[in-house]
């Protein structure tokens, strides 16, 4: 603030503090009464420049602060201001050329060298990262962020032993930090370290009691208390998470679900060129959609997840799309679709009994359920089991008599390769099944 008049001074004073305390009308009167007064001040342009990401404005946010540093270039904080709208932008090569000119100008600054290393991390540069951040904290030690982030760029470099310490380290200086658990549970698991997974996750669960990931994850990784089905709660949390990357994260894994349902549904419909109304039960983004588009005269989705939906939406295969429990959706629309189909919904069911007498109810006779899912080990007990990576297998016998009880004759079951994970073909099974006439 140097250079200020004493008025100007005290007006922009009170703006920043009435900022800091989330008053943004204030705050903005206050930024506008300095620019009338000194349409150049540096320090009310950049704070301005925040105010206006604050409020959702980013582009004007931008401006402003470049305006402040063309009047203030040196200003290493403005600098770093301009680098985290820039990155929440996905602009990482500007943010990492604002962070970089922040760290030269500040070099003792740690939060331009932790964020520095956030946006090489996200610019898939982990050795980079984990420079950075090795400099952020040999600046402020004990900063349990910091760890966490160098801590995901090792694992990202594939230095598991370092992100394993980072990760530990974190917790040790922030016990409560509830994104470290996840992502170190995630390293043990991926390491086939179940059991030490496993505490990870019951110490998660004992740290965020109303987490449902938490209690799933725990009791996938454990073996101890596990649920008949992922509760709604796990699975929109789960999904709605990973929306934005989940087409292309299946895809990177050779996903073949949809086409596996798509080929046995046109198999079971034989010569009839298209269906009245078919639903997509657990739609996710709508991969099935488009190659059920051309199958069914109207085509309906159904997820858990809004963001799965949204994605699904914008893909405009669906001639109706609803947010809702699974079950309750088919329990509500008897006898509505000539099909049902589910690409790996059921993997997150444990008993189908309920699931697949709503499927019946919700057919027209004749009428199909095509479906994926993951099989049982032949060595496992009982029906199904929860797997340490939280979706269920289930034995091909037990599937056989829940279809049956609730009306239904199997008329293929087979064996498919549904994706890749770590390196091996996940198998699973394909299943396709019609109600009794």
């Amino acid at each position: 603030m140097k250079g200020l008049d004493k008025r100007s001074a005290k007006l922009l004073q009170a703006a920043i503090k009435a900022h800091q305390a989330g008053q943004f009308a204030v705050a903005r009167g206050g930024y506008e009464a300095v620019l009338a007064l000194r349409p150049a001040d540096p320090d009310a342009l950049h704070f301005f420049g925040v105010l206006h990401h604050n409020q959702g404005n980013s582009a004007e946010g931008v401006a402003s602060i470049r305006r402040s540093l063309k009047a203030a270039p040196n200003n290493p904080h403005a600098w770093m201001n301009l680098g985290n709208i820039l990155l929440e932008q996905d602009q990482s090569q500007e943010a990492k050329a604002a962070y970089e000119r922040a760290a030269a100008l500040a070099p003792d600054l740690a939060d331009a060298w932790y964020n520095l290393g956030i946006c090489l991390r996200k610019a898939d540069d982990a050795p980079g990262a984990i420079r950075a951040l090795d400099r952020a904290i040999g600046l402020r030690g004990g900063h349990a962020p910091s760890r966490y982030q160098r801590g995901i760029a090792q694992r990202d470099a594939g230095h598991l032993d370092a992100a394993e310490k980072d990760f530990r380290s974190a917790l040790t200086l922030k016990p409560d930090f509830v994104e470290v658990y996840e992502s170190l549970g995630m390293l043990l698991y991926r390491q086939d370290r179940i059991a030490d997974a496993a505490k990870v996750y019951q110490a998660w669960a004992r740290i965020a009691p109303s987490s449902s990931t938490a209690a799933h994850l725990a009791a996938a990784s454990s073996g101890e208390k596990i649920p008949e089905r992922g509760s709604d709660a796990y699975v929109t949390e789960t999904f709605d998470r990973f929306a934005a990357t989940f087409d292309q994260n299946l895809a990177n894994l050779g996903y073949r679900a949809p086409e596996l349902v798509t080929a046995a549904l046109v198999e079971v419909m034989g010569e009839r060129p298209a269906l009245d109304c078919v639903l997509d039960a657990g739609c996710g983004t709508g991969l099935c959609g488009v190659r059920l588009r051309p199958l069914a005269r109207r085509l309906v989705g159904v997820d858990l997840s809004s963001g799965m939906i949204e994605g699904a939406r914008a893909k405009g295969h669906y001639d109706e799309l609803a947010v809702g429990e699974l079950v309750t959706f088919m329990r509500g629309h008897r006898a509505a679709f000539d099909a049902v189909v589910s690409a790996d919904t059921f993997v997150y069911f444990g008993a189908l009994e309920d699931a697949f007498t709503a499927a019946a109810q919700c057919l027209k006779r004749p009428g199909h359920l095509v479906m994926t899912l993951e099989q049982m080990g032949g060595g496992a007990s009982g029906n199904y089991r929860l797997e340490p990576h939280g979706r269920y297998t289930h034995r091909l016998d037990y599937l056989r008599d829940a279809l049956t009880s609730a009306g239904f004759s199997l008329i293929r079951s087979d064996e498919q390769v549904l994706r890749r994970e770590r390196g091996a073909d996940v198998r699973g099974l394909l299943i396709a099944a019609a109600t009794d006439r």
